[in-house]
C-alpha cells in the first residue's frame, strides 16, 4: 500500500511540474500540445507613439529656494503662490532663483531619503522637469 502511494505521489508531482513548465514558458500555447516553440516576438510601438512620449508641455511649475543632488536626483524646495513644498525628479542643473516646470506624479507624506539621511513631511515625484530662465 505504501508503495502505490508513494507512486501516485511521483506522478502527481510529475505532472504538476510539467504543467507549472509549460505555463511558464508555453504562455500562447495549449497545454499539452508539445510544441517548444518560442513566443511571437512583441510588436513594436510605432515612432512616436504617445505612450512612449513625454507631455509636451509640463503641467506644474514653480520657483526653486534650494536645490540638492543625490544619487541620480535633484530634490528641489519650489515656492509657488508663497507656498514652499518639495518635488524629486531626475537630476537637472538648477539654482535658486530659478524656475523650473514639472508634470507631477506621486505625492509621498513622512518620506525619508536614504541618500539624503533626510526626512521630507510632503514630496512631489516628478518627471520632465525643466529650468525655465
Amino acid at each position: 500500500m505504501k508503495f502505490i502511494g508513494l507512486i501516485i505521489i511521483v506522478l502527481l508531482s510529475t505532472t504538476t511540474s510539467s504543467a507549472f513548465a509549460e505555463i511558464n514558458t508555453g504562455i500562447g500555447h495549449k497545454m499539452g500540445s508539445g510544441s517548444s516553440a518560442a513566443p511571437a516576438p512583441a510588436q513594436k510601438a510605432p515612432p512616436n507613439h504617445p505612450m512612449f512620449q513625454p507631455p509636451a508641455n509640463p503641467t506644474a511649475e514653480g520657483k526653486v529656494l534650494d536645490a540638492i543632488d543625490g544619487a541620480g536626483y535633484t530634490y528641489l524646495e519650489l515656492e509657488k503662490d508663497g507656498k514652499k513644498y518639495w518635488i524629486a525628479g531626475t537630476q537637472v542643473t538648477a539654482k535658486k532663483g530659478d524656475k523650473v516646470k514639472y508634470d507631477e506624479n506621486v505625492t509621498m507624506e513622512k518620506f525619508f531619503s536614504k541618500t539624503l539621511n533626510r526626512s521630507f513631511d510632503r514630496i512631489i515625484f516628478a518627471s520632465n522637469v525643466q529650468v525655465v530662465k
